[in-house]
């Protein structure tokens, strides 16, 4: 009797084994199953995390400001400087439609998709630390770290929990320019751990900052010179030696080291396992991998993460990652491929000729980012729709509403959606006050974001012990659909 492909899936479910002999097969035979059953697309998640500070006035639509922004008068540079414009606090939730009004100028880059945007304000995340950064507590939900430092890893950020259940080839994927929150040169190269995102206690996501490198690792796949070929045969027999090796050693030490050893051994196999997996999309890969250009070597920190969104792209759309983080900057960064004068650390605290509007300008070159890579996943055909119909970007600070954040306040741009799961259909959505009635967390939206993408969680993180902790449970009802 001649089976089906449906029928063929579905038995498989009931094979032992079928899977565990490879788990990052996983993510490909549940694509196949759905499509099988007539199920959804596969669910993606992009995080866009800057440094100090989203300013939520310079988020409000041209035609509230005059009701939602209260305008002041900056004040002299250093500690006390403030931004010249703050969000007037509500008592109430304000949900307003989009498509009437104007975006900011901040958000300009988005109007052709406007319809596809949620601007969340009024959030707070004093479970976390404030100031400069709140390290891995921004997608954690717990306080940890100091003002040039992290400290113990509490549990996985909400980007490694989504890694873990949206898995792929590459289960998380993390793409930067700089190194840690405070420090370092504006562009470095190789693989960085900045500090804000982890996939278990005390073990962080390596992030790379060489867009050339990330290239390599991500798409080597799609090699088809000799020397490349060559390359990758002879990665692939070291990654296999290497595992035997450690397994070889493991017989003959102790159990303390072996549990260190253990460590080592996972992450080899995982890479020598990922290598194997991309023999076999060799040409989805090569059909959506970026055209190399000189962005991809350039130390020109905007032509650096261009190059970077480029990438992110294409990896989703050959179907590499299921999650990606991207670090756009640190307070060292300086952007002088936008004629900036002061790093963003100095803006911050109000130095140069115009800190407003150069904070103005690096975030809409962020946003100019964001547009792009929404608009290739919109032209991008699945399903009965486009990748961006079942991939949400999520932009937010590490910082909150400000440089030195209070964190009472901590603005969200979402784009895109999760298979219909968000009410992400071009609104303006503003909760209560800090402490008033019908406040919530960024743990809120968290938990909203993995209920829409099939992860139920009654809470996450810690609990901000200032305010009803029944406020902190659960999905924000108003964005689920």
């Amino acid at each position: 009797m001649k089976l089906s492909r449906r029928q063929l899936l579905r038995n498989s479910m009931f094979i032992p084994g079928a899977i565990a002999l490879n788990p990052l097969l996983t993510p490909f035979v549940q694509r196949a199953r759905a499509a099988a059953e007539g199920k959804g697309a596969p669910l993606r998640i992009v995080f866009v995390v800057k440094s100090s500070g989203l300013t939520p006035a310079e988020l409000v639509p041209q035609e509230m400001t005059e009701e939602l922004v209260h305008v002041g008068q900056a004040s002299a540079a250093g500690d006390n400087y403030q931004q010249a414009l703050s969000l007037k606090h509500s008592d109430k939730l304000i949900d307003r439609p989009l498509a009437k009004v104007k975006l900011h100028e901040s958000l300009a880059p988005l109007e052709p998709l406007k319809d596809r945007i949620a601007i969340v304000q009024g959030l707070s995340g004093k479970m976390c630390k404030g100031g400069h950064s709140s390290w891995f507590g921004a997608m954690g939900c717990y306080r940890g770290g100091g003002e040039h430092d992290w400290s113990d890893i509490i549990a996985p950020t909400f980007d490694g929990v989504m890694a873990r259940h949206l898995p792929s080839i590459f289960p998380h994927v993390g793409l930067c320019i700089s190194g840690k929150v405070m420090g370092g040169a504006s562009v470095q190269d190789g693989v960085i751990y900045p500090g804000i995102s982890a996939i278990a206690r005390n073990r962080q996501l390596p992030y790379q900052a060489t867009p050339l490198a990330a290239y390599k690792e991500l798409f080597s796949a799609a090699a088809t010179s000799d020397e490349d070929l060559m390359e990758n045969r002879l990665n692939g027999t070291l990654l296999d030696f290497m595992v035997s090796d450690i397994k070889r050693l493991q017989k003959s030490i102790g159990s303390a080291e072996k549990e260190k050893l253990d460590i080592y051994l996972d992450g080899f196999e995982s890479l020598r396992n990922r290598q194997r997996d991309l023999k076999g999309v060799e040409e989805q890969v090569r059909k959506a991998a970026p055209t190399v250009s000189d962005k991809y070597t350039s130390q020109t920190e905007t032509d650096r993460l261009e190059a970077h969104f480029d990438i992110a792209a294409a990896s989703l759309i050959a179907g590499l990652t299921n999650v990606i983080t991207i670090r756009p900057d640190t307070l060292s960064t300086l952007y002088t491929g936008l004629n900036v004068d002061k790093g963003v650390h100095g803006l911050g605290h109000g130095e140069g000729e115009d800190p407003i509007g150069h904070r103005r300008n690096i975030r809409k070159f962020h946003i100019e980012q964001i547009a792009r890579l929404a608009k290739k996943l919109k032209e991008t055909p699945e399903g009965r729709g486009s990748m961006l119909d079942n991939t949400l970007i999520v932009y937010f600070s590490d910082a909150g509403e400000k440089h030195h954040a209070s964190l009472e306040q901590w603005p969200f741009v979402l784009v895109g959606g999760l298979g219909g799961k968000l009410k992400i259909n071009g609104r303006y959505l503003q909760y209560p006050a800090y402490q008033k009635d019908g406040h919530h967390t960024i743990a809120n939206l968290y938990m909203t974001i993995a209920k829409a993408a099939g992860l139920e969680m009654e809470t996450f993180g810690q609990v901000d012990m200032n305010f009803d902790k029944a406020a902190q449970q659960g999905a924000l009802r108003e964005l689920m659909a």
